[in-house]
This record gives C-alpha cells, structure tokens and sequence, in this order.
C-alpha cells in the first residue's frame, strides 16, 4: 500500500511539473540554462556602458519575470557584443532589428517574437529635399546612411550616428536612417538646425541569439515569456519606455 501511494505521488509531482513551467510561460526541460548571458552594446541614452539606461532596465524587468533562470547583463561597444554571440560568449545580444528580407548569411540567428516596434526616422538635409515617398520609389538613386542588414533597399552603412549626421548637415549623403530615441538624442546634441525629420518606417525589436540546437531552445524560451507578458498587458507598458511611436518635431 505505502508503495503504490509512494508511485501515486511521484506519478502526480510529474504530471503537476509541466503545468507549473507552462503557467509561467517557460519550459526548464528544453536545454535553456539557469543563468543566460546577455551582451548588450552601447545605444546613446538607452544602453550606457556603465550599465545604465531604459534598454538596460527593459532586461532587467524581463529578468525578473521568472525566478528560475537569471540574465547576466554586460553591457560592450555594439560591435563587441554582436562577436560575443558569433564566439559562443553569450546566449542572447541587443539591440536587434528583424531584416525586412530573409537574410541566411549571418553568424547568428534571431528571435522569433518581437517584443515591440522601433520607429526609424529618415533624416534629411533642408537644403536638399527627400521626402519619404519619392525615397522608397527610387532608393537607387540616393546616397542613404543606415544598418544595411535590415534596410529593404540598398544603403551605405553607416559608421556612427555622429558621423552621418554631419555628413548629412555637410550635404555629402542624401540620407540618413535610424531609429528615433537614439539618433534625435545626437542631433540634439550637436545642436544641428539644417536637418530635416520624416517618419520612415517602423521594424520590429527582436533579439539575436546563437544558431543550431541551443537558439532553438533559447528561441523557445522567449517565446513563450514574451506571450505572457504580451497577453497581461505588462510588455507594452514596459517597452514604451524604450522606444516610443513617431514624435513629430523638427530643429530649429
């Protein structure tokens, strides 16, 4: 008797332990670590190198959704970051934008859920007139500064956001795109009053993960999360303090 209750309980703890992982939106069983490394690189005013920022506190609130796996945050230039995914040092990396295209070269994989839009803005030179619509009608013919792996036409990269800016106040380029909170906090700074704001297009935030069976799981993993907190209304509320829909203003 004491030997078929001792089976009964066991046979229930088994049947109870995947209902509890899939009430927290996670699933432990699939090869995800308890500790994920994350490498995030330097966005101006969102991920700081000291650790700081929006961005920052974004993973932070996703870390503490779920007692049982922990991010480990470590914050690098971008171009660092991006190689700790491509060396194996790291299990996720941001930022992210999902390509508008299929992309198959990369050394890296990326989220399947997005958590949020970022809205990108093309700038322009005053001077010389581009508006978005003429743009996306004929990109060849434009000298545009951008992140080229997720941009839907042809553009030259873009080295920093400094830089193209003053390329552009310069009239050297016709173009330049990136996402809103980062490259409006630069041209501010720079006080540039010749340059012209234009919503562009909005892409989707994801993260970079590894390729092969480990992504897989991590994918998974941030799947599930990311629907839970989409579904209780807690994502949005969190990532709106990240990136935020198109703000119209102009310098002056």
């Amino acid at each position: 008797m004491a030997k078929h209750l001792l089976l009964l309980l066991l046979y229930i703890t088994l049947l109870s332990a995947p209902a509890a992982w899939a009430q927290s939106g996670t699933n432990h069983q699939n090869g995800v670590p308890q500790t994920l490394v994350i490498h995030m690189g330097e966005l101006p005013g969102l991920i700081q190198l000291d650790g700081s920022g929006p961005f920052v506190d974004f993973v932070r609130f996703l870390d503490a959704q779920d007692p049982h796996v922990q991010i480990d945050i470590e914050v690098f230039p971008i171009h660092r970051a991006i190689n700790g995914i491509v060396q194996g040092n790291a299990d996720l990396m941001l930022p992210a934008v999902r390509p508008t295209k299929t992309v198959t070269d990369l050394p890296f994989a990326f989220s399947s859920e997005s958590f949020g839009d970022v809205t990108h803005v093309l700038y322009t030179n005053k001077h010389k007139p581009l508006p978005v619509d003429v743009l996306w009608a004929n990109p060849e013919r434009y000298t545009i500064e951008a992140v080229p792996y997720y941009m839907p036409f042809k553009v030259t990269r873009s080295h920093s956001i400094t830089q193209s800016l003053r390329r552009l106040a310069a009239g050297r380029i016709d173009g330049f795109v990136w996402a809103q909170e980062e490259a409006d906090l630069i041209l501010k700074q720079l006080g540039l009053t010749n340059i012209r704001r234009a919503h562009f297009a909005d892409f989707q935030d994801v993260f970079v993960i590894p390729k092969g069976e480990k992504g897989e799981a991590i994918d998974a993993y941030l799947t599930a999360l990311i629907t839970r907190l989409r579904e209780n209304g807690t994502l949005a509320r969190e990532y709106y303090k990240v990136h935020r829909p198109y703000v119209d203003w102009q310098p002056e």
